[in-house]
């Protein structure tokens, strides 16, 4: 996975529902890693998915078919040492 500093990330209410994203994006040959869920963001499931900022629409088409299940999606970006953080669903 491309380290920039424009990402995604997917949170999840349940391991389960992270554990199933995981498996339907890399089905759809997205790359993606497994972290722990910034606790900045939520303090839901303990695991959040960190995606390429060019797969947003990608992952926005999978939400909106049903494929996924996640709580919320974020566009992060850092620059000069600072996060931003924009919520996109």
């Amino acid at each position: 996975m491309e380290r920039d500093n424009n990402f995604l990330i997917l949170t999840f209410d349940s391991t389960h529902h992270a554990m199933r994203a995981e498996d339907v994006l890399k089905e759809n040959e997205l790359s993606i890693k497994t972290i722990p869920t910034p606790r900045d963001i939520t303090l839901s499931c303990g695991l959040a998915i960190r995606a390429n900022i060019l797969d947003k629409d990608k992952i926005i088409y999978l939400y909106n078919e049903k494929k996924l299940d996640f709580i919320n999606l974020y566009e992060i970006s850092i620059l000069n040492n600072e996060r931003f953080l924009k919520k996109i669903i």
